[in-house]
This record gives structure tokens, C-alpha cells and sequence, in this order.
């Protein structure tokens, strides 16, 4: 069994995406256990979901590729790290432990055609989308696990099965992880035009859908491309849901705020798109088919992009 094993880190040594601290494990919820629920049927070696330390810093230590080759055997391990000096320290490092795995410099969304197929694609970065060089250089059969995080301050782990063009899989929990360099989105909300944007009320309480849950992340990532959110707890007790069109600064926005006593709620909006308006609709969508939680939501890659898809592929958002 080959492995294709991609790190990379920040430049300035502090994880992007949820925090992390020193102790942390990845995956966040103590009672799941990857190897076994998520990928023992996969194979028999069982080298992918294991538990491991987050580092202080989102550094390429080398001790996943030393897992692995403990697991498959160095000679089966491809590591790619972005970071040439990362990459010395992490061949030092496995070297001292007694491993050699390929460790190569570059860009690990692009993968490592030289050694593939893979049979395994194990990102220990968080990525926005996921990079069809993974699908193309994974053989039919295997499986890419990645922490999937397109939009900032949140996070799946998602599991994919590889079937020639197109990969398929489901989301396992929330994750949250530092991103791939070149997939890194930061999050703004720019009430621009304020003067021009429209007001109105209504009694859905921002709080309710602002709180809903990961499931419902899902269903307006699905339902609202581009669209993201974030909430405010102020500190006068009120509550803001700010919404924005991702990548686009002077795009779109909109807000909807809770404030104690209130029964009506003041949204205000601005742009070619009535963002609360698609945020209020996602979350109607979400309620009639019974709030899905992550694990009813799953993936599919193809050349064309990306498709979420809720209890079974053909059944879109």
C-alpha cells in the first residue's frame, strides 16, 4: 500500500482555521475512533485516521510520515511540505528516528505524480476545496481523508472514496485545521454603502439560526455558494448575525440583530444579493428535511468541482 502524506504550515507558526492548542488531538471528539469507524474496512493495515498530536506550531514535524511508515513502511510514504526548511527539519527528524520516507518540497495540493497511484491521501492541512490532483493520482478503491474547511471558522473531516473520475464520501464531525497556503480565505465583513442598504424586520431570531449547528453550515454552503457568516455576542447581551459574499469585499452583505426584549429583528441589506434572505431560506430548507446533522451530508469531487449532497449522491442540496 502506498501513502501520499502532505503538511504544510503558516509563516508565522500559528495555526489557521479552529484553534488548536498543545495537547489537542486530532480528531476533536475523544469518543471516535478513525481507524476503526471510519476506515477499517478500508484496509487491513488500517494506516489512515489515527489519533496524533496537533504541535504548538502548524510546523511539518515528520511524525506522521513516521506513523505511516511504521504502519506501511517508509517505502510506501510520499510526505510533500510546501516549506524547503520545514522540509529539512522533518528529513532530520524521521532520519534520527530511523525512517526515510520520500519527503518532497512543493505544493501538496498538487500532490506527488512521480510515485502515484496512491492507495491513501492523508492532508494534514485543512483545504477549501479539494484538489483534483489528489482524485486523479488516488487509485480507484482508495480513499482521501482531509480536515475540509471552505470557509473561515469552520471545519469537517471528510472522507472520500476514489471511483476513477470522481470521488465520493461523507463528512465525520467538525475539524478544524491550518490551511493549505495557496486555499486561504479570510473572512470580512465590509458594511459598505451603509446608506444605501435596505431595512426591514423579521421575527426569526438570528440567534436560532446563527446557533444552529455544523449540519446547517452544510446546507447554506450548499444552498448559498459564496456565501459567508459569522456571529457577534456583544457585550451589551445583544446579538448579530453578519453575513458576506466570500472573496468579494465589496460584494454583498448583510445583518440581522437580536437585541434583549426585542421580539422583531432589524435586517439590513445590501447588493445585488439579499443575503439574509437566502440565509433565512437555507435554514427553512434545513428544519423541513429534520435539521440534518453533519453526518447525513457528504461530498462529491469531479473535474467540474465540488457538490454537497444530503443521505445519498443523487440526492442534491
Amino acid at each position: 500500500m502506498t501513502t501520499l502524506d502532505l503538511v504544510t504550515h503558516s509563516p508565522d507558526g500559528e495555526s489557521r482555521g479552529l484553534a488548536f492548542r498543545v495537547g489537542d488531538i486530532f480528531p476533536m471528539d475523544p469518543n471516535l475512533d478513525l481507524a476503526s469507524e471510519i476506515d477499517a474496512r478500508a484496509t487491513e493495515a488500517r494506516p489512515w485516521g489515527l489519533r496524533f498530536l496537533v504541535p504548538s506550531r502548524g510546523t511539518g514535524t515528520g511524525y506522521t510520515a513516521a506513523v505511516l511508515s511504521v504502519l506501511v513502511g517508509a517505502a510506501n510514504v510520499t510526505s510533500v511540505e510546501v516549506d524547503a526548511d520545514v522540509a529539512a527539519r522533518a528529513v532530520a527528524n524521521l532520519a534520527a528516528a530511523g525512517f526515510d520516507p520520500l519527503v518532497v518540497v512543493g505544493d501538496g495540493t498538487d500532490g506527488h505524480a512521480g510515485r502515484a497511484p496512491y492507495d491513501r491521501v492523508h492532508a494534514t492541512c485543512a483545504v477549501a476545496r479539494v484538489p483534483y490532483a489528489w482524485v486523479e493520482q488516488t487509485r480507484p478503491g482508495g480513499v482521501i481523508v482531509a480536515p475540509w474547511q471552505p470557509i473561515p471558522g469552520y471545519g469537517w473531516r471528510l472522507r472520500l472514496t476514489c471511483l476513477g473520475s470522481r470521488a465520493i464520501g461523507r463528512f465525520h464531525g467538525t475539524a478544524g485545521y491550518m490551511m493549505s497556503r495557496g486555499q486561504r480565505d479570510v473572512g470580512r465583513w465590509n458594511p459598505h454603502h451603509y446608506a444605501d442598504a435596505s431595512t426591514t424586520w423579521t421575527r426569526l431570531d438570528p440567534r436560532t439560526v446563527g446557533r444552529a449547528g455544523p449540519g446547517f453550515v452544510l446546507t447554506v454552503l450548499g444552498r448559498c455558494p459564496g456565501l459567508g457568516m459569522f456571529s457577534m455576542e456583544n457585550d451589551d447581551g445583544s446579538f448579530s448575525l453578519l453575513m458576506f459574499e466570500r472573496g468579494a469585499p465589496d460584494g454583498s452583505w448583510a445583518s440581522c440583530d437580536w437585541e434583549p426584549g426585542g421580539t422583531d429583528y432589524e435586517v439590513v441589506q445590501y447588493g445585488d444579493r439579499s443575503l439574509w434572505d437566502e440565509v433565512a431560506g437555507a435554514f427553512g430548507w434545513w428544519v423541513r428535511h429534520d435539521r440534518p446533522d453533519v453526518d447525513r451530508f457528504g461530498l462529491t469531487v469531479t473535474p467540474d468541482g465540488e457538490r454537497l449532497w444530503l443521505d445519498e449522491p443523487v440526492r442534491g442540496l
